[in-house]
């Protein structure tokens, strides 16, 4: 059993072979993956070219945009709101609110304004922190 344990392992011609086969192999999916990034690529850059077109015609259109209020429509602007927030408690916020009123609305334009300032500050009342902190935090500005 100890003959058995200790006889040096043979090599024959057939692991050349499988060596050359693996190294084949190797630049085999080098080369493939080096061709598929380069595809990838080229189409990343033709969709990016585009949308760059895309947008840069759109800016146009943005900067040539008229507004649909009528030239006799009214800017109305509400008190300044403060109220606490839902969670917690002792957290306050002041909001601050501008209307567009159209002469049709004039008759009722105050009812109107009071009615949207009971809306927000009942909407603001249930609004947590984490609702309106964003991605910053509540970060005061500097």
């Amino acid at each position: 059993m100890s003959d058995t344990l200790s006889a040096p392992i043979r090599r024959t011609g057939s692991d050349t072979s499988s060596r050359i086969g693996m190294i084949f192999g190797f630049v085999f999916l080098t080369a493939a993956a080096a061709g598929a990034g380069g595809l990838i690529g080229l189409k990343m850059v033709d969709t990016v070219r585009d949308s760059v077109a895309r947008d840069a015609s759109g800016v146009a259109r943005k900067t040539s945009f008229n507004p649909v209020y009528s030239t006799n429509a009214q800017l109305r602007t509400l008190m300044p709101m403060v109220t606490n927030l839902a969670a917690p408690r002792d957290t306050w916020i002041r909001f601050q609110v501008s209307v567009i009123l159209t002469d049709e609305a004039s008759e009722e334009a105050s009812l109107l304004v009071s009615r949207v300032e009971r809306d927000i500050l009942a909407y603001l009342k249930t609004l947590t922190l984490s609702q309106i902190e964003g991605a910053g935090g509540a970060a005061t500005p500097a």
